[in-house]
């Protein structure tokens, strides 16, 4: 922050003071000292939280800046942070669920008064950022009259701008930047008893696959051991915007821990009804998705976070349903493998093929040796082949790389008790001009669809990014594209692709039908 954004930054803060600070004190109510205690009381009890932020910070505060009564998940979310001291909680709550005020003003302020923070971190993107949480917490305690008035003057020394500031009762709370050192938090021998990580992250530093797994090693490791013994509320207030990065790498890391708990609320159901009944309507929940574009609503109000393809495009992405025992016209499979065991994608696919469509039955892909593909490729032969359907499976190689391959496929097939192994064959041409050419209609005319299986593995959601990132050029895996390619074509030249309705026969290879070359 330079010298003038920071003299703009106190400005607005010595506004804002003046602001709460006329607002509250006009809103004081008479009472006497024993109803005074009582109401305190009662306002502190972690069941009536929503009473206690309305009261103080709320619709009911005198203040201006909130227009509707608190919810049922502010009330809910809160009611798990207090119950559980070493709780870590991601609120994954959509755009405008005043999930940061709730977290960095309400829950810390109502833990504080209940002794249970003593040491609090607002833990920003960068140290601005956090400096910016920390005057939103320090405007209040010091401004607001309705909570002087019960809980007494709060500041005794610090400020937002330094970073930091304690409290009267010796509360202290710090503002950090994701950007900073954490290790070795402490002040006067405590360390940190509640962190929030608000907001920290970002669609663009996402795509940096190596600084996204270093934030998360960072939280989960310099942060993650720097808590106060037996008390280390951690909250993470963030709705999900972006895929593989840092809310769902903080997720994958702690998803085994009993103290790990995720609260998803998104704007509104399918039929518009709204989360937040208090504060919208069902009819302008209808006005807030229809005034965005759809990729930016799916992330900002639903935790969808679907990125536009760049040729292939996320609507056109399309599940459904598959009888287990169903017997399908044709089933083909490709493989893709690569030289290196770790480097590259392993990417392996299992479409039936009927009346032109294709539907994707399996899908593999992974960075992993090629014996773990290939033991995939027998796993779902003996799956089909039980019962009674014959998968026709190829894999790519040239003839130099057939004899680098077909040792591992005949090793694979005798560990695997099988009888034959795929077929080598390698497609001739531009690569991206043929995965362009002939995926790029398909799924836009609605001919290829997977199976709902698949939807939400790690498969499924990796040869998702990989398909919508594809592009002429790019340089993201391609390994699955090439493999939904090879499938589609060479499905359409062996069963063919007429939409004309028949009878389908019932194992593949006595089809009556004129194929189209």
């Amino acid at each position: 922050m330079t010298k003038t954004e920071l003299k703009e930054a106190k400005e607005r803060y010595f506004r804002l003071s003046k602001h709460i600070q006329t607002l509250t004190a006009s809103n004081l109510i008479k009472e006497t000292t024993e109803e005074q205690e009582q109401r305190i009381k009662h306002l502190l009890k972690p069941e009536n939280y929503v009473e206690f932020f309305d009261f103080y910070f709320g619709i009911n505060s005198g203040q201006d800046f909130a227009d509707a009564p608190s919810s049922w998940f502010h009330q809910k979310s809160y009611e798990s942070v207090f119950a559980n001291p070493l709780i870590n909680q991601q609120r994954r709550f959509y755009r405008g669920a005043a999930k940061s005020i709730h977290t960095n003003v309400g829950n810390t302020s109502h833990l504080k008064e209940n002794k249970e923070l003593n040491f609090g971190v607002l833990l920003g993107r960068t140290e601005d950022m956090a400096k910016k949480l920390l005057s939103n917490l320090q405007v209040q305690l010091a401004n607001n009259e309705k909570y002087i008035k019960d809980f007494g003057p709060q500041i005794s020394y610090g400020n937002w701008s330094d970073g930091v500031f304690e409290c009267a009762d010796g509360t202290y709370f710090k503002a950090l930047g994701l950007n900073q050192p954490i290790r070795g938090l402490n002040h006067n021998g405590r360390r940190p008893d509640f962190v929030s990580l608000d907001d920290l992250e970002d669609r663009k530093a996402a795509k940096n696959i190596e600084l996204t797994k270093e934030n998360v090693r960072k939280l989960t490791g310099d942060l993650g051991k720097a808590g106060q013994r037996g008390r280390f509320r951690r909250v993470m207030p963030n709705n999900l915007i972006v895929k593989n990065g840092i809310v769902e790498g903080y997720a994958q890391k702690y998803a085994k821990s009993d103290n790990f708990e995720i609260i998803t609320i998104n704007l509104c159901d399918d039929d518009f009804n709204p989360s937040w009944h208090e504060r919208y309507t069902k009819e302008e929940c209808i006005e807030i998705v229809n005034n965005d574009d759809w990729h930016t609503s799916q992330r900002e109000d639903f935790n969808n976070p679907v990125e536009e393809g760049k040729r292939i495009k996320e609507e056109w992405i399309k599940f459904k349903s598959t009888h287990g025992n169903k017997i399908h016209n044709g089933l083909i499979e490709f493989w893709d493998l690569s030289y290196t065991d770790d480097g590259d994608f392993k990417a392996g696919g299992l479409l039936s093929i009927e009346k032109g469509r294709a539907h994707v039955l399996e899908i593999f892909n992974r960075q992993c040796t090629r014996p773990e593909a290939m033991n995939m490729h027998y796993e779902w032969q003996k799956k089909y082949n039980a019962k009674g359907m014959s998968i026709i499976s190829y894999y790519d190689a040239t003839a130099a790389q057939k004899a680098v391959y077909e040792p591992d496929w005949l090793i694979a097939c005798e560990e695997n008790n099988a009888m034959d192994i795929p077929f080598p064959d390698h497609a001739s041409g531009d690569k991206h001009d043929r995965i362009d050419a002939t995926l790029t209609g398909a799924f836009s005319r609605g001919l290829i669809t997977f199976d709902d299986r698949l939807r939400d593995t790690k498969d499924m959601d990796d040869a998702l990014n990989h398909i919508l990132a594809f592009e002429k050029g790019c340089k993201t895996p391609d390994d699955i594209l090439d493999v939904l390619e090879n499938c589609v074509r060479k499905g359409r030249l062996l069963f063919g692709y007429s939409q004309v309705e028949e009878k389908p026969s019932a194992l593949i290879g006595k089809r009556t039908k004129k194929r189209r070359l």
